[in-house]
C-alpha cells in the first residue's frame, strides 16, 4: 500500500469508530448504511440483510473468473462503553504514534475496514480474481451470532469455498477456535425477613461456595493438548437477593467454559451439575442448571490448500487455535466450510479501555488479503 492508500484506509477505519454499534442495543443500521454507501460510490455492488428493526448485517460481491466465493467476515457490533474510565476518546478515532484508538478499532472495526478497502483496491486495480469475492459483515456477534446466522439461512454461505473471518490475531493465521459453552447454575430457597434469618434458606451461601469449588476442581479435569492448548472457565456473573434485609430465596451463577472437545463439554457440564446438586443438599436447597449457549470447537485440517496457499502468502510458519468465539461457530458446523481466523490488532485489546490497534498491522493485513485473492 502507498502512503495514500495508508491514509484513505485511516479515514475508513475512523470513520467507522465514529458510527457507535454498541450491542447492546446495537443499532447497527447506522454502520451497515454507511457501509454500503461506501461500496456503491466505489462500484462495490452491496445489500443489506435484515435482522430485525434497526438492525442489519452487509453482503458485497466482487466477480471473480469463478462463480464460487472467497468470502471476508468480519462483525459490526462493539461491546458496550464506559466513557468515563477512558483516558482516550473512545468514538474518534484518534491516532498517535502510530495507533489508532478507540471502541471497535481491534475488535473488530479494524479488521472491517481492511476487508472493505481490499475490495476498493481490488476493483481500483482492476484486479479479476480467480474466485468471486464476497464480503459478509454482520450484526449481533457480540451477543448472539444472529447475524451470521440469518446469512446462513439465506443461504449466503452456500457457494463459499473458503471463509476468512478477520478477528484480531496479531496477524497469525489461527485455524480453529475453541468451543463456547455458558451454563446457569440455580440455586432455590426461601425468602424471610433480614432480622430473622433462621426462618428463611439463603441461596447466596451455597452458590459463594459452589462458585470456589467449581473454580478449583474444573483444573483438575482436563488435559492441555499442544495445539489447543486448555480448557478454561470465568465465573462471568452472580446474581442473588433483592436487598439486604430479605433473604435471599434465588441465586444464580452464569460459567463461561471454553473447551476443546465434544468430550470436555460433557466433563464441565457434569461438573456443574454434580457440584451444584452435592452442594445444594448440604444446605437445604433446590439446584437446577442450565446450558444457554453453545457453539461447538472447529478445525480446518493443514492440509488443506487454501491454508497452506494463505500461510505461503501471510509469511506464517506455524498455524495457532484462537481461544474466543467468532461468527465461525455459527457458520461452520452448518456448512462445512474449511476457513481461517487473520486479521490485524491484538485480542489482548478487545473490551477494554483505551482500545487501540497498531495501524502497521492493518496495512500488513490488506497487503496479504490482496496477494491472497490475486493468487
Amino acid at each position: 500500500m502507498n502512503d495514500l492508500e495508508k491514509k484513505e484506509l485511516n479515514e475508513l477505519l475512523q470513520r467507522l469508530i465514529q458510527i457507535k454499534s454498541v450491542n447492546p442495543p446495537g443499532n447497527e443500521d447506522g454502520i451497515a448504511n454507511f457501509i454500503k454507501g461506501f461500496l456503491i460510490k466505489n462500484d462495490i455492488p452491496s445489500e443489506l440483510v435484515p435482522l430485525e428493526e434497526g438492525r442489519s448485517s452487509v453482503v458485497a460481491k466482487i466477480e471473480g473468473k469463478e462463480e464460487r466465493n472467497i468470502t471476508l467476515c468480519g462483525h459490526l457490533d462493539t461491546v458496550r462503553v464506559i466513557e468515563e474510565d477512558w483516558s482516550k476518546p473512545p468514538f474518534q478515532g484518534l491516532m498517535e504514534e502510530g495507533k489508532m484508538y478507540g471502541r471497535g478499532t481491534a475488535d473488530m472495526k479494524g479488521g472491517v475496514a481492511a476487508i472493505i478497502y481490499t475490495l476498493i483496491l481490488l476493483k481500483r486495480r482492476g484486479i479479476t480474481p480467480q474466485k468471486k469475492v464476497q464480503l459478509a459483515l454482520t450484526a449481533d456477534e457480540e451477543w448472539g451470532y444472529r447475524g451470521a446466522k440469518t446469512l446462513v439461512d439465506q443461504g449466503f454461505f452456500d457457494q463459499t469455498d473458503f471463509l476468512i473471518i478477520t478477528e484480531p490475531t496479531n496477524l497469525q493465521v489461527a485455524v480453529g477456535e475453541k468451543g463456547e459453552i455458558w451454563i446457569k447454575a440455580k440455586f432455590y430457597g426461601k425468602s424471610a425477613h433480614g432480622s430473622t434469618p433462621e426462618l428463611g434458606v439463603n441461596t447466596v451461601v451455597p452458590g459463594s461456595k459452589f462458585v470456589l469449588e467449581v473454580s478449583e476442581e474444573y483444573k483438575k479435569l482436563f488435559n492441555p493438548d499442544p495445539l489447543w492448548g486448555n480448557n478454561s472457565i470465568n465465573i462471568g456473573q452472580f446474581h442473588g437477593g433483592v436487598q439486604v434485609n430479605v433473604v435471599p430465596n434465588y441465586s444464580e451463577v452464569q460459567l463461561d467454559f471454553r473447551v476443546i472437545s465434544e468430550e470436555d463439554k460433557k466433563r464441565a457440564l457434569e461438573l456443574v451439575r454434580k457440584k451444584g446438586r452435592d452442594i445444594a443438599e448440604e444446605f437445604g436447597v433446590q439446584f437446577k442448571e442450565e446450558i444457554f449457549n453453545y457453539h461447538p470447537p472447529i478445525f480446518t485440517s493443514l492440509d488443506n490448500l487454501y491454508i497452506q496457499k494463505f500461510m505461503q502468502v501471510a509469511g506464517v510458519k506455524e498455524a495457532t487455535i484462537v481461544k474466543y468465539c467468532t461468527d465461525g461457530g455459527t457458520i461452520i458446523p452448518e456448512k462445512k466450510i474449511p476457513f481461517i481466523v487473520f486479521g490485524p490488532g491484538d485480542i489482548a485489546q478487545a473490551h477494554q479501555n483505551d482500545e487501540y490497534i497498531e495501524l502497521e498491522s492493518l496495512y500488513q493485513s490488506v497487503d496479504t488479503f490482496l496477494e491472497f485473492l490475486k493468487s
